[in-house]
């Protein structure tokens, strides 16, 4: 923990704002709504991850619904969803997590989405984003968001092409999924 607070620190200094010093603090990290969105779904998608990779069988979709719950619930309790853009925060979430859940849960069970099943890591990596561009439209400031999701992309196209990625996209997945919400986490809150 002092070694994070040291860092913070060291990232703060020569700040003159002193709300932003107070912003890098990890208490203020670790008790910000927005900041325990972030460090709850890397959480919950690193564990998704690396338990898919151990275990790439349609089974592991109850996991990864119970996850999805688990961190939608979350937003949806601690998100103002009267607010119009918390709102639209929460749907460019929703939206690509439910789709890819649908496509996940069809994909064993509809013969033509079958395809689907070897690059399920990739397709995951292409669904978050499509959550991070979009929440980036509706966030500002974008960057961010726009950096998340090019990361995802770049390693969802390495997972596709490059068959040593391919062979180990979910841990791919877990690694890109759990830093690009930790760099959220840090640089966004």
């Amino acid at each position: 923990m002092s070694a994070i607070n040291n860092y913070l620190r060291t990232i703060s200094q020569g700040t003159q704002n002193s709300k932003m010093d107070e912003k890098l603090s990890l208490r203020f990290l670790l008790n910000d709504s927005r900041s325990c969105v972030y460090l709850l779904w890397a959480l919950l998608v690193t564990a998704g991850f690396v338990a898919t990779h151990y275990f790439q069988r349609e089974e592991i979709n109850p996991l990864w619904f119970g996850l999805s719950i688990l961190g939608l619930g979350y937003m949806f309790k601690i998100m103002p969803l009267k607010v119009h853009q918390m709102r639209r925060i929460f749907v460019s979430w929703f939206v690509p997590i439910v789709f890819g859940m649908v496509i996940s849960v069809l994909a064993f069970r509809v013969a033509v989405l079958s395809e689907v099943i070897p690059y399920l890591g990739v397709f995951w990596l292409v669904v978050m984003a499509v959550g991070y561009a979009w929440n980036g439209a509706v966030d500002q400031p974008a960057k961010w968001y726009y950096v998340a999701a090019g990361l995802n992309i770049l390693a969802a196209i390495l997972c596709y092409y490059v068959n040593a990625f391919t062979m180990q996209q979910y841990l791919v997945a877990a690694i890109v999924s759990a830093w690009s919400m930790l760099y959220l986490w840090i640089l966004r809150t």
